[in-house]
């Protein structure tokens, strides 16, 4: 009887044990968790660039500066815009294709967005994360076929000022949906070179501290990958996604 007792006692203690030892789940975000009750406005106001490529008041401009100066928002309409209506007015950018000249994009986009009074009003809105993980969530590729404006829209989203405001479970539900997109473009546009999600994906995980993936990176810092060095990450597309899947189902 006292070993039947003893026994008892001892499987117990191992079950506490073991359940204590168990790793806590941590199932992926969805949509609801992470946009909640957050609705796209039928009706976004955005500004209106008075002076863009095609107008007469653009051809007289004489150098790369005075466009950059035509660019910038009256600080009376930025104070009126909505954070919709702002990050259309971001997309709607003038000169969004001067990334294109660029070998490190991936500068140009963080300069921009300590340049350009429109993205710093942006990121400086608590709901901005929102906002953006919104429209990239519900972005219809098909709608949008150019690759110039696709690559800027995703820089924009990746960009530091951008991930730097998202928590843990944004970042993560961030990486699933580039994944997503990064799937469809391939698919659908039959993509010689990597889509800009790869850009997201990796500066996500950078700003999310995954160790993993940023050990990786330190690790090939002296590996001469040539072309296959994206946006500054010290990885190839293929690596990249590979480690943004381990990265959302750990």
């Amino acid at each position: 009887m006292r070993n039947r007792k003893l026994l008892v006692s001892i499987v117990l203690i191992l079950g506490v044990l073991f359940t204590g030892c168990k790793k806590e789940s941590n199932p992926p975000p969805t949509d609801e968790e992470i946009l909640g009750d957050v609705v796209k406005p039928a009706v976004i106001y955005k500004y209106v660039y008075p002076v863009r490529p095609g107008t007469p008041e653009w051809a007289a401009l004489t150098s790369h500066d005075e466009m950059l100066d035509a660019c910038k928002i009256p600080d009376s309409v930025l104070q009126t815009l909505s954070t919709w209506g702002l990050f259309a007015t971001c997309i709607d950018y003038p000169l969004y294709g001067d990334y294109f000249a660029f070998n490190h994009q991936a500068t140009w986009i963080n300069d921009l967005s300590q340049s350009f009074n429109g993205l710093r009003e942006l990121f400086s809105r608590t709901d901005a994360p929102q906002v953006l993980l919104y429209d990239y969530r519900y972005l219809d590729l098909e709608k949008n076929p150019s690759f110039l404006v696709r690559n800027y829209f995703e820089l924009l989203i990746g960009c530091d000022a951008s991930v730097s405001r998202m928590n843990n479970r944004q970042l993560l539900y961030l990486v699933a949906v580039a994944l997503d997109k990064d799937k469809q473009q391939r698919v659908y546009f039959n993509n010689s070179h990597p889509p800009y999600s790869v850009y997201i994906m990796a500066n996500a995980m950078t700003h999310a501290g995954y160790k993993p993936f940023i050990d990786y990176c330190a690790a090939q810092k002296d590996i001469n990958l040539g072309e296959l060095t994206l946006w500054g990450f010290s990885a190839t597309a293929e690596k990249i996604e590979e480690f943004a899947k381990r990265y959302i189902t750990n």
